[in-house]
């Protein structure tokens, strides 16, 4: 015979056509299996896309130090409800070309926060941007960005413990104490119109030479303005203000005087962006004006490429083979691969649906009549009791092969008695 043309000759020949156990037809299987498949892909696509906005929520800018919109511990959200319920008008930008366009004046006060992201450009944009500033409070800059800033100041590291303002100013009263500082700035010789508060005593300078007045730094450095610049402050102690420390010490009150001075105050805190410019470089010249058509059209030809790929193939269509095979043959090689399985269980279900399946037809019962349907025609058409019948066709599975053989001969007696009872 040729593959693929039914088989009714033999009973094992059927046991080819017959499904799953509780007579699912061999089609259906795999279908139910394609769909369970399915669903597992869209599950774990839907997983992959949950972890990568997870990812994504938690690498957002409120982890950040200092961050003026962040409720966690290392943010400014405190501070900043304070100090709009004082009747400060709190703005926050994220660049360097936002900062531009709000054009802050003589009645605004300029702070920025987080200087990992103030790159060259940007710093050089800072300045600019605030010359027509009242005040400008930068918090833990360091060298880089002084020089650009063409600040006379030198940054150097910051010192554990509390350190007390010893000076009387706009800011600092004498007796205020701060925590947490991160740096410490020491003014060059010759500077002029300079204020210094919370200084760090120290026998000896960096270089190893006896520090004047035995002072080693100042955690806070006021620069007074000019007619091109704004008043500047350094902040060393940028931390103090954060959430977890702004209400210890006088944490809260340096930082209020600093900047609630102005009606207006305008928080720049630099994104990613920023730091990306280079000097003299603005935000739009970081990118080509393409850049965004080109990645729309990447992204469409990726999305295109993987609906192309993962396209299905259709469903199985049967087709005669060119060459003869023997039935005989296809059912010993299924035999060998469910002995080689080891699991008569499995074999056990395809033999009891086969010969459900052809009791059904040969007694003219309904196929979703079930057990309840069957049982009592086979044990009629056989003569045997009802329990005896049910255990052969849906009884429990053999746990041997020497069980299975067995069972194997009963389904075969109780076909033969079904045709010649």
């Amino acid at each position: 015979m040729t593959a693929g043309a039914p088989t009714t000759q033999s009973a094992p020949a059927d046991v080819l056509s017959a499904g799953d156990a509780g007579g699912m037809p061999r089609a259906a299987a795999p279908r139910a299996r394609r769909r369970r498949r399915m669903g597992a892909y869209a599950l774990a696509v839907t997983l992959g896309l949950t972890l990568i906005a997870l990812l994504a929520l938690t690498a957002q800018r409120p982890g950040e130090p200092l961050d003026p919109q962040s409720p966690r511990p290392n943010g400014a959200r405190a501070l900043v409800e304070v100090l709009r319920e004082q009747g400060v008008d709190v703005e926050v930008v994220r660049s360097v070309a936002d900062l531009e366009a709000l054009s802050p004046d003589a009645d605004t006060t300029v702070v920025m926060s987080n200087p990992a992201n103030l790159g060259p450009g940007a710093t050089a944009g800072l300045r600019e941007a605030t010359t027509t500033a009242g005040r400008l409070v930068l918090l833990g800059v360091d060298n880089d960005h002084l020089d650009e800033l063409g600040l006379p100041v030198r940054a150097f590291g910051g010192s554990a413990g509390d350190l007390v303002a010893r000076c009387s100013s706009s800011i600092a009263r004498d007796s205020d104490v701060v925590s947490v500082t991160e740096s410490r700035y020491l003014v060059e010789d010759g500077a002029s119109g300079v204020r210094t508060c919370f200084a760090l005593p120290d026998p000896e300078s960096l270089t190893g030479e006896p520090a004047p007045g035995g002072v080693h730094g100042s955690g806070m450095v006021e620069l007074g303005g000019t007619a091109t610049a704004p008043d500047v402050v350094l902040i060393g102690f940028g931390s103090s203000w954060s959430n977890e420390y702004i209400a210890e010490n006088s944490n809260a009150g340096t930082a209020v005087r600093a900047l609630g001075s102005s009606p207006r105050l305008v928080w720049y805190h630099p994104g990613a962006q920023d730091l990306a410019l280079a000097g003299g470089e603005r935000p739009e010249d970081v990118w080509p004006a393409w850049t965004g058509s080109a990645l729309a059209i990447v992204s469409v030809a990726i999305l295109a490429l993987a609906l192309v790929r993962g396209r299905r193939l259709g469903r199985l269509v049967r087709e005669p083979l060119p060459v003869v095979v023997r039935a005989i043959e296809t059912t010993e090689s299924r035999g060998r691969l469910y002995r080689r399985a080891g699991d008569p269980g499995r074999a056990a279900a395809v033999l009891r649906a086969a010969t459900a399946e052809r009791l059904g037809r040969r007694l003219a019962v309904s196929p979703g009549a079930g057990p309840a349907g069957l049982v009592p025609a086979v044990a009629v058409a056989t003569g045997r009791p009802t329990d005896e019948v049910a255990g052969i066709l849906f009884g429990p599975a053999p746990q041997d092969d020497a069980a299975l053989i067995h069972l194997a001969q009963q389904l075969t007696d109780l076909e033969e008695r079904a045709h010649h009872p």
